[in-house]
C-alpha cells in the first residue's frame, strides 16, 4: 500500500508540474499574441490611407454632383441674403452708428463664412 501512495504522490507532483508548465506556456502565448496585435495596430494606425485611381474615378461623379448642388444652394442663399438685406436696409439706416457698425461686421462675417463653406466669392 505504501508503494501505491508513493506512486500516487509522484504522479500528483508530476501532474502539478505539468499543469504549471502548461499555464506558463499559455500565459506566454497570450502575451506574445497581445504584443503582436499591438504591433499590428500601430502599423495600421501609422499607415496612410491612399485611395487608388479606381477609387478616385468611381467617386468623381458623386463629387461633381455635390459641387453642382453646393453651387445651386449657394445661389439660393445669395438670393435670400439679398432679399433680407434689401428689406432691412431702411431699418439699418435708422440704427445708431455703433449698432450699424456691429451689423456691418456681422454681414462681413456672414459673407466670409459663406465664401469659406462654398469656396466661392460672396
Amino acid at each position: 500500500m505504501t508503494d501505491v501512495r508513493h506512486d500516487l504522490a509522484r504522479v500528483a507532483e508530476a501532474l502539478a508540474g505539468l499543469a504549471k508548465e502548461a499555464s506558463y506556456v499559455a500565459i506566454g502565448a497570450g502575451v506574445i499574441g497581445f504584443h503582436k496585435a499591438q504591433v499590428r495596430r500601430q502599423e495600421l494606425a501609422g499607415a496612410p490611407l491612399r485611395p487608388t485611381e479606381a477609387d478616385r474615378a468611381s467617386a468623381r461623379p458623386g463629387r461633381e454632383q455635390m459641387a453642382r448642388r453646393a453651387k445651386e444652394f449657394d445661389a439660393t442663399v445669395a438670393q435670400v441674403i439679398k432679399v433680407i438685406d434689401s428689406t432691412l436696409e431702411p431699418v439699418f439706416l435708422h440704427l445708431p452708428e455703433p449698432v450699424q457698425a456691429a451689423v456691418q461686421q456681422a454681414r462681413e462675417a456672414r459673407d466670409e463664412l459663406r465664401a469659406r463653406v462654398f469656396g466661392l466669392e460672396a
